[in-house]
């Protein structure tokens, strides 16, 4: 790493001093940080000395429509509480306005979210506790002090949760030196810190080994009732209907079902979301979503429905485009034109009477409606006259005017370009009337409320008096549709590399999370396609040639663990012995097996076949004439070709193929001896 680049790095990763030059006075130096912070409060119409700062404003150009129903974003500059939903004591004096200086110039530099400023804020509040006996004056501060809130944070929260808390307790400690707040340097890190099992790589093979929690994987009784509903459940309701709200919704779960989005993707869809792919498959373009609530990047992905569910997923979204057309048009009409209400032609001054058939509300709550909106209004021989300009005004409240994903075209998705929209109130299910001159987007919040219910309101299943088959309660969250379809894939053996790319996530490990087969199932698994001749490999040569009841009882005893490592499978059990072949699985390792046909292997079969062949043909050139005897590594590479080329030959993936693949920069294959 050049010296330059270091600097680089650490100034990326070190924001700098933000008061300029330092004083050797650290209330100078205090000063100095509070007046820039208030001169230039990065939030919108938030009150300095105000403990509790509504910052919604400020992340709203950056919230995703489905978020909407979420709380207010709201930075807590208070002390512990330790009773529930009750705020504790604000951080006052200069303590406080250091802290919310630092949270101001945290967010400029790095434009972090409300969690993370909030996480930064408790971390402070434990400092601010064990600083008691100073009074709470920030100048004097020591290292000491820090070892003492880091010990009252690792006793008071959990393992994980600590590890990230005293992460910016130190960035606490770094900020304070950096600006020169404390009369004594500070320098601290926390002897206490290191990383939890929970978040290291291996955390998922350790939860491998341990049971489930059974919520994670939903009963197929779930997935039936989502069945049944989808078919009883009324078709072509008026919105104002609540029937209407609960056929939307199980259109959306039943699309979850059979394409394991996740709720924001599903939610974030756009209106025309299937194209047709060359060999006639139906393509699913969908924005790739995850992580905190206020990050806008966005991944445009495509994946093919699955086969046996291709009909009924374009069924239910041909029809929920359909269901969801009049909050669509409201939408369009309002982009094109700023404004609601637009279909109807409005006098200057608008009686009372014609209200209800413009608004689409019952004639005795006008009146209401108006004053909840804070609509001026008169009263004129006994009827409400109100001014047009006034009435648009009140109602712009209730239309949605964000878009669905924040973006540049082509990146973004404005509300009328999005397949779930909804009339306002729409979702409510009759709690509240239906507002069809405005839209909004459906929610995750629409979707919890439909599946589990929330308070007094009761979920679908309840609702429809459906059970499970023991009579229980059924409860399933809009993320186990994703589980249980991932977990009929490795059922049905589906490689991981296949289920992490259909899934769409970024790392193979993630997806050992959403399979719920135990390492003996995988194994009785492997054996019965073994038995069936869909896999190859050295342990299948041997039993091929014993009679079929010996092959089977060979195979079980043989296959214990079965482990995906890319171009095939391992059937090597690391609890009895470590691999004495570590990374030469395909280079005619005994314990490694492969599904015949398995063409979704096959870009990394190719890949890895040909750097093999490229770094024979180079190394050939090198060595001819002058060696007597093959190097080791030579046969090695030839070995390796030999394996890869006849897992290929299944595919019907000859040398004439693998060497047209590489003329056309097939995987940019460079020379790889090793």
């Amino acid at each position: 790493m050049s010296a330059d680049f270091a600097r680089r790095r650490k100034s990326m990763a070190a924001p700098t001093c933000s008061v300029g030059v330092l004083s050797a006075n650290w209330i100078v130096n205090r000063a100095a940080l509070v007046s820039r912070a208030k001169a230039a409060v990065p939030f919108a119409s938030v009150a300095w000395d105000s403990s509790t700062w509504d910052v919604s404003e400020t992340y709203r150009h950056r919230t995703r429509a489905y978020k909407a129903d979420r709380p207010a974003q709201r930075l807590l500059f208070t002390q512990h509480s330790f009773t529930p939903r009750i705020h504790g004591a604000p951080l006052c004096g200069p303590f406080g306005d250091v802290v919310k200086s630092l949270v101001c110039l945290r967010h400029r530099q790095r434009g972090q979210s409300a969690g993370s400023h909030m996480v930064f804020v408790r971390a402070t509040r434990y400092v601010f506790d064990a600083l008691a006996d100073r009074d709470h004056d920030i100048g004097e501060l020591t290292a000491d002090h820090l070892d003492a809130a880091a010990a009252v944070l690792f006793e008071r929260e959990c393992e994980s949760s600590a590890y990230k808390v005293v992460g910016h307790m130190e960035e606490f400690a770094d900020a304070l030196d950096r600006n020169g707040l404390c009369r004594l340097r500070l320098d601290w890190r926390c002897r206490r810190k290191s990383r939890p099992r929970s978040m290291t790589p291996d955390r998922i093979d350790a939860a491998a080994r341990e049971a489930r929690p059974a919520s994670r994987l939903p009963d197929e009784d779930a997935v039936r009732a989502i069945g049944y509903l989808y078919q009883r459940i009324p078709r072509g309701v008026s919105p104002h209907d609540s029937v209407s709200a609960d056929r939307i919704m199980i259109l959306i779960a039943t699309v979850m079902v059979c394409t394991g989005l996740r709720i924001g993707e599903m939610l974030t869809l756009p209106e025309k979301p299937l194209s047709l792919a060359e060999d006639g498959c139906k393509i699913l373009r969908y924005a790739r979503l995850k992580g905190r609530a206020d990050d806008v990047g966005v991944e445009w992905e495509s994946k093919p429905l699955l086969t046996e569910t291709e009909q009924v997923a374009e069924e239910a979204l041909t029809e929920l485009r359909e269901a969801t057309r009049g909050g669509r048009q409201v939408a369009r009409a309002f982009h094109e034109s700023g404004e609601l209400l637009t279909a109807i032609p409005l006098p200057v001054e608008i009686v009372g009477p014609s209200l209800p058939a413009i608004l689409g509300l019952r004639s005795n709550a006008v009146a209401q409606f108006l004053k909840a909106r804070s609509i001026a209004y008169k009263i004129v021989g006994g009827k409400i006259r109100v001014a047009r300009g006034a009435l648009l005004r009140g109602v712009r409240g209730d239309h949605w005017m964000s878009p669905t994903i924040p973006g540049a075209p082509g990146r973004g998705l404005a509300l009328h370009e999005a397949l779930c929209v909804a009339y306002t109130n729409q979702m409510h299910r009759g709690t509240r009337t239906t507002l069809t001159y405005a839209a909004r987007p459906i929610t995750d919040q629409n979707v919890r409320d439909f599946l589990t219910g929330r308070g007094v309101i009761s979920s679908v299943f309840d609702r429809y008096a459906i059970v499970d088959s023991k009579g229980g309660h059924i409860n399933v969250r809009s993320h186990g549709f994703r589980h249980f379809l991932n977990h009929l894939l490795d059922e049905g053996g589906a490689p991981d590399l296949v289920q992490t790319k259909w899934f769409g996530r970024k790392h193979a490990a993630d997806t050992k999370a959403y399979q719920h087969m135990t390492p003996g199932q995988k194994a009785t698994q492997v054996v019965t396609d073994i038995m069936s001749g869909r896999i190859s490999g050295a342990v299948t040569e041997i039993a091929t040639v014993l009679p079929v009841e010996r092959a089977h009882t060979f195979l079980s005893a043989r296959i214990h663990a079965v482990h995906d490592v890319g171009p095939g499978m391992c059937i090597h059990d690391f609890q009895m012995a470590p691999c004495p072949r570590h990374l030469q699985c395909s280079a005619n390792c005994d314990e490694y097996i492969w599904l015949r046909h398995d063409a979704p292997r096959s870009d990394e079969l190719k890949r890895q076949a040909a750097v093999v062949y490229v770094s024979l043909q180079n190394v050939q050139m090198q060595i001819d004439g002058q060696a007597l005897v093959e190097p080791d590594w030579m046969r090695h590479l030839r070995i390796r070709y030999e394996q890869l080329m006849a897992q290929l030959a299944t595919l019907d993936f000859d040398e004439a193929d693998l060497v047209r693949y590489i003329d056309e920069g097939g995987c940019n294959a460079e020379s790889d001896p090793g």
